[in-house]
């Protein structure tokens, strides 16, 4: 069933694609999109476009948050890394969540016998540096 925001957001997306904007950036703004679209073999133009979808689906009061750490520029770094790390990990909580309910109730996961039947676990410690 397609939800009528699924739509919107389609017809939304599709028509903004089309247009074209012009902006001034600073020489870091710049030179960070540069360097992103080199690293990720992407256009800048692509790297801006995912940008300004991104941005605008997040909440506002979320958008507002990230400017306002983004502008203190010594430590912006750091919080979004931390931040990042804390969202990421998240996510992949979630994900290992709805697949191990999708195992627990699926009837066609092979059982590996030989796995069940080691019912020991070798440690190797490794000297201290």
């Amino acid at each position: 069933m397609i939800s009528a925001y699924s739509i919107e957001n389609e017809i939304f997306m599709t028509a903004t694609r089309s247009k074209s904007r012009s902006t001034s950036l600073s020489q870091g703004s710049e030179l960070r999109l540069r360097v992103i679209a080199s690293r990720e073999n992407r256009t800048v133009a692509n790297v801006m476009e995912n940008a300004v979808r991104v941005f605008t689906l997040l909440p506002k009061d979320l958008r507002d948050r990230l400017v306002e750490i983004t502008a203190e520029d010594k430590t912006a770094g750091p919080r979004l890394e931390e931040m990042s790390r804390r969202v990421l990990f998240e996510l992949a909580r979630l994900r290992y969540e709805q697949a191990s309910t999708i195992m627990a109730t699926s009837e066609n996961v092979p059982v590996d016998e030989e796995m069940l039947a080691d019912d020991e676990m070798v440690i190797v410690s490794s000297p201290v540096v």
